[in-house]
């Protein structure tokens, strides 16, 4: 069997590397750009390691990369962020965030009751019998609800902090799937961990790992521009060559998958994912050649909607000797009335985020050695609230396959591109085994 896969992001390079384990399948992993791990990609500038975005793992031992480590045998450390120091900002008032008992004790975001009323909701969750999932959305949820509005704005700034959606997202995100993500989050006893040395730990393996195999190949910068199907085969069509195969992979941003179906019989099938918007936030990384200050690993400022991340406070291995690495990430909104409206927008996220910094990293801008704003980085390809349809890996009528982290599977984020490209690959190699079992 003979597989194309287009799109090199943690997606595509999961399906591979899963694909090369099966000796009767053969195939060529397609990537448009210079560089694999789509938005997975890392780069290193003056010693330092920076990434496009964040690349927490929530909940590692429950996680699918788990899964991976031990079924592609890969090898890769990690740590753990210190709950003790990760804080929330409210009204220029610092407080542990309540990620646990002890932290939730000792947190002042909520009163003696409001405490009960939020463990009552956690255990409940842990439990997988809470009433939330059975609401539409977080907000039907709310409404129900005889919480006030301070448990209220701490689930909803949980939920922001988690699927990386603004404030006002927040409340469409589906009832069933927060519940689902806490049960097992709150499960965990890991529950925020970074890969020490970064997303490239794993892509390298990954990508080392089909390079190895002798019957795969990376065709890099051979972006695909046509496929049509004839004589039972799917003809892909590059500038370099015309190949025929047997089945295909998307691994892609569905927008992306949309586009390249557009005026093919299989465009209408995908009508119901057209309307689906991504996550976008503002990314500000600096680096800095000394450390200024360590008083946390983590601040998430409920008022501005921004959190900042002091990355080499875990991972050591992205700085050079005494240098610190800080990352800040501000929620954004989708929509505006004019372009100037937006640009006027992104410039007051720049000037909060830059103000965070100066009130609790003073001196930051005197030692900055290397520094990177992503004004609109785009976090999810399907933010995930009601009013979008994750992708199917399988659609009726149509046949490709779909994986990536706007596609069905577990977990959020890189989790979901992972656990996706796995269901995908697996079903392949299940697929083949049958066949098999026929000859």
């Amino acid at each position: 069997m003979k597989i194309a896969i287009i799109g090199g992001g943690l997606a595509g390079l999961t399906a591979a590397a899963y694909l090369t384990e099966n000796p009767h399948v053969e195939g060529i992993l397609f990537e448009r750009s210079p560089q694999l791990g789509g938005r997975a990609f890392t780069y290193e500038k003056a010693g330092f390691t920076l990434n496009y975005g964040a690349h927490a793992i929530y909940g590692i031992d429950r996680h699918t990369l788990s899964s991976m480590e031990h079924e592609l045998r890969l090898t890769f450390s990690s740590k753990q962020v210190d709950k003790r120091k990760v804080v929330y900002s409210k009204g220029n008032h610092l407080t542990t965030a309540p990620l646990d008992a002890i932290n939730l004790l000792t947190t002042d975001l909520l009163s003696t009751m409001q405490k009960v009323r939020f463990v009552g909701d956690i255990t409940a969750i842990i439990a997988n019998i809470h009433n939330l999932k059975n609401y539409n959305t977080l907000g039907d949820y709310f409404e129900a609800s005889k919480a006030d509005d301070d448990v209220k704005e701490l689930w909803e700034h949980l939920v922001c902090s988690n699927f990386f959606i603004a404030p006002e997202d927040a409340r469409h995100v589906s009832g069933a799937v927060i519940s689902e993500y806490y049960h097992n989050l709150f499960l965990s006893t890991k529950p925020v961990n970074y890969v020490l040395g970064s997303w490239s730990v794993i892509t390298n393996q990954l990508k080392q790992k089909i390079m190895t195999s002798e019957q795969w190949e990376i065709a890099m910068q051979e972006s695909v521009e046509e496929l049509r199907y004839e004589d039972q085969k799917f003809i892909l069509q590059t500038k370099n060559r015309k190949q025929a195969f047997d089945k295909v992979i998307f691994a892609m941003p569905v927008q992306q998958v949309i586009k390249f179906l557009k005026g093919t019989a299989w465009e209408p099938f995908l009508a119901p994912y057209e309307s689906n918007t991504a996550t976008e936030v503002m990314i500000y990384d600096v680096g800095l050649s000394q450390v200024v200050a360590r008083p946390f690993t983590y601040i998430s400022d409920m008022d501005n909607k921004i959190f900042i991340t002091d990355v080499s406070a875990t991972d050591h291995t992205l700085v050079p000797e005494g240098g610190q690495l800080l990352q800040a990430i501000a929620y954004l909104k989708d929509h505006f009335d004019s372009e100037e409206q937006r640009k006027t927008y992104l410039d007051d996220k720049n000037a909060q985020i830059e103000a965070l910094f100066d009130r609790h990293y003073p001196g930051w801008r005197v030692v900055t050695a290397v520094k990177r704003v992503s004004k609109k980085a785009m976090v999810s390809s399907v933010k995930n609230v009601i009013t979008n349809k994750l992708l199917a890996t399988r659609i009726d009528h149509v046949p490709f396959y779909f994986c990536g982290d706007g596609c069905e599977g577990k977990g959020e984020l890189a989790e979901r591109a992972f656990s996706s490209a796995r269901n995908v690959a697996l079903s392949i190699v299940n697929e083949v085994h049958e066949a098999l079992q026929k000859v």
